[in-house]
């Protein structure tokens, strides 16, 4: 017999996260943490679970996730996706599009409708905290400068950039001698489990100055007051921010997929 059902409590969400190992399925995981933004839904078969799928609210894009356990064998997200679909009604209108991350290793098991387009996106662990560069200028952001971190993000095309993360999680930025923004970065994740680097960039008129790496040493010592877990995420086509992080002791924790289709 299966069974489709939606997952609403914080304490369900929770119930998943401890069966699901944290980097095997980051995003997923982490979305889970989100229970006020994260729609849940689980699919099983005489009772056991084959499949934990999530939706976050309030991305700039519709954002998926899903998990595979290991009775799953090939599994098609047409049902899920149509749960979803129910739950969340015209906020998630037919033929827009949607974005599934998801690990890699479940590719293979996956159908995943109407295919736009997959890239693959790295985990990545600092482990080698040493390497971090010495500590800069850089400062704390506060609440009235957040307007200008979102127009900075603006800027820079970050596609996860939420203006709401600069309010909740503590975020750093190096400034010139004329009071300009030359590098901004923070969190998408601040928590005492972990932590995940977010909305790191420099501007296009202050590169190749090692304003990058001063920020990403910078927000990873915050990071690591919080959590003794440090990750952060990029695309595997972009190999300079990736010599970048490794430089400064992060290493690859497992790839995803970020896969746009049709809904």
């Amino acid at each position: 017999m299966f069974s489709l059902r939606s997952l609403r409590t914080s304490h369900e969400h929770l119930k998943w996260r401890e069966q699901i190992s944290l980097e095997e399925s980051y995003m997923l995981s982490c979305n889970l943490l989100r229970s006020d933004r994260c729609l849940c839904v689980t699919d099983s078969v005489n009772g056991e679970a084959i499949a934990v799928g999530t939706y976050l609210k309030g991305m700039p894009f519709h954002a998926f996730s899903v998990h595979l356990f290991d009775g799953a064998g090939t599994y098609s997200m047409e049902y899920m996706l149509a749960i979803f679909r129910e739950e969340l009604g015209e906020k998630l209108p037919g033929g827009s599009i949607g974005v599934l991350a998801v690990n890699e290793d479940f590719l293979d098991r996956l159908m995943i409708p109407n295919i736009l387009s997959h890239k693959t996106m790295l985990l990545m662990k600092l482990t080698q905290p040493e390497h971090l560069a010495p500590a800069g200028i850089s400062r704390l952001l506060e609440l009235s400068e957040a307007k200008m971190a979102e127009e900075m993000a603006e800027q820079l095309g970050m596609i996860a950039f939420r203006a709401e993360e600069v309010v909740e999680m503590p975020h750093l930025a190096l400034f010139s001698e004329t009071g300009e923004p030359m590098a901004i970065g923070g969190f998408h994740m601040y928590t005492e489990e972990f932590v995940e680097l977010g909305n790191i960039g420099t501007s296009i008129h202050h590169r190749k100055k090692g304003l990058g790496t001063q920020i990403t040493s910078d927000v990873s010592r915050l990071g690591l007051q919080k959590s003794p877990l440090v990750y952060l995420v990029v695309f595997a086509d972009n190999p300079a921010a990736i010599h970048l992080y490794e430089k400064l002791g992060y290493e690859t924790a497992a790839k995803f997929a970020f896969v746009e289709f049709s809904l």
